[in-house]
């Protein structure tokens, strides 16, 4: 959105119907649940809301960056109640079919836009196609009902043109795939990158046709191409596409079509191998390893796979892969019960996790996050909930803007509270894994939720456990 539209914007905010975020029972155009749906994801999620928005450098106000941070401060319940309301958040209509996020002055923060069903935050200067070609931004949430989208959906036509030059120039490659050539190499690998960076934040199915049309192109260009730097370069994507394939189709599949995410691995693995990049030849053997641990239960193979991809990045070049791998070499010791092997690879990874350099090569694929997250999921397999419980809890307190990992996170927690018999700590912290898993529809968090309500058969007549059902329910419908 150029700066004239951003202008139009900003002088609509103070003639426009203002909704207060605190109550949408005002609206006309759109069902109040809806409204409230939106205020209340907003309000809650604030603080991951900003720290994904610094994910993708967006330029959000200093006031909405402020009330983030005094609702994120250690305070009394009261203290971030009044934070919220001093921000005085409100809906207001804006132009090209958006919402604007304003305060209390009438200054436009950020603009809601409806992308594929899902409401995205993004800056005032941003129309939606930028906003859906950075990868979604900030998902808030799903659409309530077709005649809510049918009312919400921005107006096509207001949309600017596509990058024509890129699209013209894949367009005649792709009929003369000889000519394929370093620049529409590196198109397609921004395009990989973006899709990839989308992962954590949107629903699996909605990204599954561009990473499959983008999957099909390098590997058509990458069968025609000449042998050197640029089929080298190509095998280089499509290996980074294979593992996103892998990923995309067996989350959208609840992580039950083992089969082909397998496939999608290997192709990844040959082409990385073929490539000499022994990182992206170990990152899809360990999700290989995933499939067997989570998926088919088998943890033997599980270990087996990440020892493997431990190995093959154990050349000194990056810390964080083989230290994410020893994590997942320790699920699979504590999935066969052997604790003292499982505290032995934590340890190791650990060891990498505090040797690692912001020059890793794989250095977003390793955190504290992701320790806390596997060794709070380790402890609870071997059945020390007690001690997972802290473990998950201060993680998940940290962990900002990766709705698909929180998820599973808060899942593990509240299961780990269900041992303890905490009910109402389970119950609350059951309902904000399932506030994420309406955005990110993970296969992983809604299998880790599915689990949690089992164990709260012994009380499924209690309002308390029904409404838990009604929502993974509803989820899935």
């Amino acid at each position: 959105m150029g700066k004239t539209r951003r202008g139009d914007t900003e002088a609509n905010a103070a003639s426009a119907k203002v909704i207060p975020l605190r109550s949408a029972s005002s609206r006309d155009d759109l069902p109040t649940a809806y409204l409230e749906q939106v205020a209340r994801r907003v309000r809650a999620n604030l603080a991951d809301l900003v720290a994904t928005a610094d994910g993708y450098d967006l330029d959000l106000a200093p006031g909405f960056r402020l009330a983030a941070k005094l609702l994120n401060e250690p305070s009394t319940r009261s203290h971030a109640v009044q934070a919220a309301e001093a921000s005085a958040l409100q809906l207001t209509n804006a132009t090209g079919g958006c919402w604007g996020l304003v305060n209390y002055d009438g200054t436009v923060l950020g603009l809601i836009v409806e992308i594929d069903g899902r409401l995205v935050l993004a800056p005032t200067s941003w129309s939606r196609r930028e906003a859906l070609a950075a990868g979604g931004a900030l998902l808030l949430a799903p659409l309530a009902s077709p005649g809510a989208r049918a009312s919400a959906a921005p107006r096509r036509d207001a949309d600017p043109p596509l990058d024509m030059e890129v699209a013209e120039r894949l367009d005649y490659v792709m009929q003369h795939p000889r000519s394929v050539d370093f620049t529409t190499v590196a198109d397609l690998r921004v395009r990989a990158q973006s899709l990839t960076k989308q992962y954590d934040l949107a629903a699996s199915t909605s990204l599954l046709p561009a990473a499959g049309e983008c999957t099909g192109q390098v590997t058509f260009l990458r069968r025609h191409a000449p042998d050197g730097r640029v089929r080298h370069d190509l095998q280089l994507v499509e290996a980074q596409l294979g593992t996103l394939m892998g990923q995309l189709v067996w989350d959208a599949s609840q992580r039950r079509d083992h089969a082909t995410a397998v496939g999608y691995y290997d192709q990844a693995i040959a082409a990385a191998d073929q490539a000499g990049d022994p990182i992206a030849e170990a990152y899809a053997c360990l999700r290989k390893s995933y499939v067997a641990l989570y998926g088919e239960q088998d943890p033997r193979t599980g270990l087996q796979l990440a020892q493997q991809a431990a190995a093959l990045a154990g050349d000194g070049t990056s810390h964080a892969l083989p230290g994410l791998a020893l994590l997942h070499v320790g699920e699979g010791h504590a999935m066969l019960g052997e604790r003292k092997e499982c505290e032995a690879a934590l340890g190791a990874a650990e060891a990498h996790l505090e040797a690692m350099q912001a020059a890793d090569p794989a250095h977003g694929l390793f955190s504290s996050d992701r320790l806390g997250r596997v060794r709070g999921s380790c402890y609870l397999t071997l059945g020390d909930g007690a001690k997972a419980g802290p473990i998950l809890e201060s993680t998940a307190r940290r962990l900002q803007g990766r709705h698909k990992s929180k998820a599973i996170i808060l899942g593990n927690l509240a299961l780990a509270h269900i041992g303890q018999r905490d009910l109402d700590h389970a119950v609350a912290v059951l309902h904000r894994a399932i506030d994420l898993l309406e955005i990110s529809r993970g296969g992983g968090g809604l299998n880790v939720a599915f689990a949690a309500v089992r164990e709260l058969r012994p009380w499924r007549h209690e309002p308390f456990a029904q409404d838990l059902n009604e929502r993974l329910l509803a989820l899935m419908a």
